[in-house]
């Protein structure tokens, strides 16, 4: 098994080695979908209306939440049962509308022509996990006869390992016997639309809505990945869109449901 490969498994896996052995865990599944936008080499870093494209995101998850061994009503719960719980997902996201715009796509001349005829899409499959931790208690949270506290905010921090596929078209022509229909950056060396895969970081904050019978929840996700070729450019670095590694952001809303809730009314 490859290095990448044993790092994945490990992250996915470690609620359930022998640290965890002293833990009951409790399950849960859910479903979200929502806009996804990119910063990416298409555009200006620093001005987001030009270097963001729109699409869209589908993710199924997993919820571990973690119980004592020894937990009952005189004792109580430990602090980390209480606020937090770890969410393994497995995420796709479509791109088909990469293209340049800002101040050098609005230049005149041969260079401005070549650049607003670059055109891109990228497909991003993602599995990972994150740690999420809730500011309010999730023993009081989860309580049915409990209808007061119906929010649960939370912040999270995680790592996804990236499968994605980038593609590049030009207006112009076939820029594969052609380079030259290409702004000169990326006639050379710039180009890489091979399937691929990297790691990302993810930063995440939204809240969860208890209903009757499943919770609600809205999630807005920043995502780093550890390339600079998601989009399928990676020019030199003096040129201001491709100072930085691609970044997203994924707005996504959804439902989750307690297995074990399920399964009792049966």
């Amino acid at each position: 098994m490859k290095p990448i490969y044993r790092i994945l498994v490990l992250l996915l896996f470690f609620p359930l080695s022998n640290s965890f052995a002293q833990l009951q865990l409790s399950h849960e599944i859910g479903v979200a979908f929502g806009p996804v936008t990119m910063q990416t080499d298409y555009g200006e870093r620093h001005h987001l209306p030009s270097s963001t494209a729109t699409s869209f995101g589908v993710a199924f998850t997993h919820y571990l939440s973690f119980y004592g061994s020894n937990y009952n009503w005189r004792n109580g719960a430990s602090f980390f049962s209480d606020h937090f719980k770890l969410r393994t997902e497995v995420s796709f996201y479509t791109n088909t509308n990469l293209e340049h715009k800002g101040r050098f796509a609005e230049q005149p001349g041969p260079f401005g022509d070549k650049i607003r005829a670059m055109k891109g899409s990228t497909k991003i499959f993602n599995i990972g996990t994150q740690l999420e931790y809730y500011f309010n208690n999730l023993e009081d949270y989860g309580l049915l006869f409990n209808t007061a506290d119906k929010f649960a905010p939370y912040v999270s921090l995680g790592v996804q390992y990236n499968s994605f596929d980038p593609q590049l078209t030009s207006d112009l022509g076939d820029y594969i016997s052609d380079p030259t229909v290409l702004p000169a950056p990326w006639q050379q060396n710039a180009v890489f639309v091979e399937k691929d895969n990297t790691f990302s970081l993810t930063f995440s904050a939204g809240t969860r809505y208890k209903m009757e019978n499943f919770d609600l929840f809205v999630d807005a996700r920043w995502q780093y990945f550890l390339s600079d070729k998601v989009d399928g450019l990676d020019a030199p670095s003096d040129l201001s869109g491709s100072k930085f590694n691609d970044t997203l952001i994924f707005f996504s809303v959804g439902a989750i449901f307690d297995l074990n809730n399920l399964f009792a009314r049966r």
